[in-house]
């Protein structure tokens, strides 16, 4: 039985955290004004105290939103932490911090852009991270850290000041914030000297990317990029701010975490293969990976969500050319498979569910999710989607009394590509009964779950065969699982086109317009979400409608950069009668995934090599199942 973690990394993958957990970066979720080098832990962390008030801002989040709070906006960050650029605007204070690598060494330029009329001051301290071993003293006017790495001194310029009630702790330097400041390890330097590094790494980075997408997805990945002490690991995570407060510090969230792969993999194998693999690890011991696992203890034992782990597991494996990720990642694949027709298979179909267990660590956030309809919702990835309001929930089976059309669309293409998985590992049994479920699955929806009268698949209640009252985005699902034949697939463009269902300006609403319940544009009533937008274009590209697929990436283009040409945001959601992310308070300003509306652009641009099969496909049959088989030549390697 496949534990939480328990399964050692192997050679391969114990290389790639050894590569990824190296040098300065903004590691620690806690505040972006903090740096940590990497592996010894040793962290400079910027806090500022104003003297309206006294009050001393000791870490820095985007997505706070309290009258006090800050406010953050994102500038470029290298993955690899070689450059980074944050502005933070606090009770009439503006800062921008940008800081560089000069060597081994880091150095932090900080420029008051707008300041009280008392200055504020800036306090830098020095730390071993996480109580990783090491002794930071003040000597003078420099700090010095001890650790496994040697002695490291970190130095201020500018003029240092003394101040009893700065609130913070251990050993640090203060410096009047009325001109720019520098920080710097090693070597002193001038502040003309950090500029010039600052700013040829700057520059060095914009010539890095080709267009906002391009760079959209880059800072998506980087500033949500994280070392997670516990488990020892480098992970992208859903976003800085989830991870605090009731998250306990650190939370992965399962469909999140496989998309955040896919983002990261277009700038580092390394971590799309870490995100994979470290979300693949949480696999519980029966042998499913949950909704979310988190840094108070919390595990979503009682449910999963969307399994696309192996669609994106076969691309990363092929793309980046990193076969032995498939061996790696198969066991809790054909696990996880197995899990959702051994628990969550309803007749001969998947519904939804919610299984009953006893939590060891009791949160707040598992009162209306355990064996209930909420937490059976929430295997959709759509959290209590309005789709759901007429499927009761069954306490006797713990599941929905519904055949999901999302959920069986992601395991009939779950089944196909985990079979061609096994194919290339030599895992013929496997692959024969991947096949053989996946098949039934996609025969039975073909049967069962299209509306003629429609012109669209949807849901059907699992006791009487019915179609379900309401409808969604998911409905364009089986496109993905190449279910639909052209005839099928010309129907539902105009269910997809038509302004007064799901098309329009801003794209895709994940219930139908002509829903009442789209008007409240709150969360999963109404508005876009750019994995819904991802996974229809995917749909469009496999089942050959070019001119619609590039209709979609011209619309997830204009969705995403409406909000960051203004703000630099990529919203965990928006608005799909405005494009706006900010005019709600439950859609994160800077979440991971939003950079999937930029994926979508670079797909179709052919700047990206993930999908190849299906966006120039070289059959001309887009809906078939049997692929020929890989070659098993380097799978073992």
């Amino acid at each position: 039985m496949i534990g939480m973690g328990v399964r050692p990394r192997s050679p391969e993958y114990a290389g790639v955290q050894d590569r990824l957990a190296r040098g300065w970066n903004t590691w620690d979720t806690r505040s972006v004004l903090t740096q940590v080098r990497l592996p010894d832990g040793l962290a400079i962390s910027l806090a500022v105290k104003e003297y309206y008030r006294g009050l001393t801002l000791r870490t820095v989040q985007i997505g706070r939103t309290g009258e006090f709070e800050e406010r953050v906006t994102f500038g470029p960050h290298a993955l690899d932490g070689r450059f980074t650029d944050v502005t933070v605007r606090w009770l009439g204070i503006t800062l921008r911090v940008r800081t560089a690598h000069d060597g081994d060494d880091l150095v932090a330029l900080v420029e008051p852009l707008e300041t009280q009329t008392a200055a504020a001051t800036l306090a830098v301290t020095a730390f071993h991270a996480w109580a990783r071993p090491g002794v930071v003293v003040r000597e003078g006017e420099r700090l010095v850290a001890t650790s496994a790495a040697g002695e490291t001194t970190v130095r201020v310029i500018g003029e240092t000041v003394e101040d009893p009630y700065v609130d913070v702790d251990g050993p640090r330097l203060l410096v009047r914030l009325d001109q720019p400041v520098g920080v710097v390890t090693g070597r002193e330097r001038s502040i003309d000297e950090i500029r010039d590094i600052v700013e040829a790494a700057e520059g060095a980075l914009a010539e890095d990317v080709t267009d906002e997408h391009d760079e959209i997805v880059r800072d998506a990945v980087a500033w949500n990029t994280l070392y997670e002490p516990k488990r020892e690991r480098v992970v992208t995570t859903v976003s800085r701010l989830w991870n605090v407060v009731k998250r306990g510090g650190f939370a992965m969230f399962c469909w999140d975490a496989f998309f955040g792969a896919l983002l990261a993999g277009t700038r580092s194998s390394d971590l799309a293969v870490a995100n994979v693999l470290e979300m693949l690890a949480e696999t519980t011991p029966e042998g499913f990976v949950p909704n979310v696992v988190q840094g108070t203890g919390r595990v979503t034992y009682d449910g999963s969500q969307p399994p696309f782990a192996s669609l994106i597991t076969w691309e990363l494996a092929h793309a980046l050319e990193v076969p032995w990720l498939m061996r790696d990642a198969f066991p809790a694949l054909l696990s996880w498979n197995r899990w959702w027709w051994r628990v969550r298979r309803n007749g001969d179909l998947i519904s939804g569910g919610s299984t009953y267990f006893e939590p060891e660590v009791p949160s707040p956030q598992d009162v209306p999710r355990i064996h209930q309809h909420f937490g059976a919702t929430c295997e959709s990835g759509a959290d209590d989607h309005p789709v759901f309001a007429d499927v009761p929930f069954d306490t006797d089976t713990s599941l929905l009394r519904a055949h999901d059309i999302g959920l069986n669309s992601e395991y009939v293409l779950d089944c196909e590509y985990l079979a061609r998985i096994a194919d290339v590992l030599g895992e013929a049994e496997a692959a024969e009964e991947l096949r053989e479920r996946g098949a039934g699955v996609a025969e039975r929806m073909r049967e069962r779950m299209w509306d003629d009268d429609r012109g669209i698949y949807r849901s059907v209640f699992s006791d009487t065969g019915g179609f379900t009252a309401y409808e969604s985005s998911m409905n364009f699902f089986p496109l993905f699982a190449g279910l639909a034949d052209a005839d099928r697939a010309e129907r539902m463009m105009q269910d997809l086109w038509d302004p007064q269902r799901f098309g329009g300006e801003w794209v895709v609403p994940v219930s139908p317009r002509d829903d009442p319940r789209s008007e409240k544009q709150s969360y999963w009533y109404g508005r876009a979400w750019p994995p819904i937008n991802f996974l229809i274009y995917l749909g469009l590209a496999r089942a050959g409608r070019v001119a619609d697929r590039e209709r979609m990436a011209e619309r997830s283009s204009a969705l995403v950069l409406h909000e960051w040409r203004t703000h630099r945001h990529i919203h965990e959601n928006y608005s799909s009668e405005t494009g706006e992310g900010c005019d709600v308070a439950n859609s994160e300003p800077f979440l991971t995934w939003g950079g999937l509306l930029s994926l979508v652009a670079l797909l179709e641009q052919g700047r990206v090599p993930y999908f190849r099969e299906w966006l120039t496909p070289s059959s001309t049959d887009p809906f078939a199942h049997q692929r020929p088989k890989a070659s098993t030549e380097g799978a073992q390697q």
